[in-house]
């Protein structure tokens, strides 16, 4: 048999607010809310490809150092999309300016097809908002970061800050 070997990997980022608040999307084609990211293109670095999403989706800029884990998908043969692995990268807390700006500005022109606007969101609310894989993703990253457990995403042994500092 052979082993084709098709899987996307993707790349979302939780970014909360100093109230907790989890920042998520409303998009043109999935029910719920979601957090931002995407596809990682091929060849692209993980933290890279996080750091990519944020920005196009949210016009957030920020460095991705550390992922809260690794939410395995299955393939979907309605829809036709492979298996898929999504990191979920942690965004940290936005500035109360950042915050401002996102309400001021709302959606990036360039991301307006996809996206059709943005929420913080409580934790209290999640499971009225999110389909109940999005709502555990959350809850499940939120547990981690507060822990202290987060991982460094690496590429061939270096942080995303060393790669950026050099």
């Amino acid at each position: 048999m052979k082993n084709e070997a098709t899987r996307r990997i993707g790349a979302v980022v939780m970014v909360r607010n100093q109230d907790g608040e989890v920042l998520m999307a409303e998009t043109h084609y999935r029910k719920g809310l979601q957090l931002p990211g995407g596809a990682v293109h091929q060849g692209e670095q993980i933290a890279d490809g996080a750091m990519r999403e944020l920005a196009e989706e949210t016009g957030l800029r920020r460095v991705i150092e550390f992922h809260l884990g690794v939410d395995q998908i299955p393939a979907n043969p309605s829809s036709g999309a492979c298996e898929g692995f999504n990191f979920i990268c942690d965004g940290g807390f936005a500035s109360a300016e950042e915050v401002d700006a996102l309400k001021r500005q709302g959606v990036p022109i360039g991301a307006r097809d996809e996206i059709k606007a943005f929420a913080w969101v409580p934790l209290s609310e999640l499971d009225d908002l999110a389909e109940p894989y999005m709502a555990a993703r959350v809850r499940a990253a939120v547990q981690i970061a507060d822990s202290g457990l987060r991982q460094p995403l690496l590429y061939i042994g270096r942080s995303a800050t060393e790669r950026h500092a050099a």
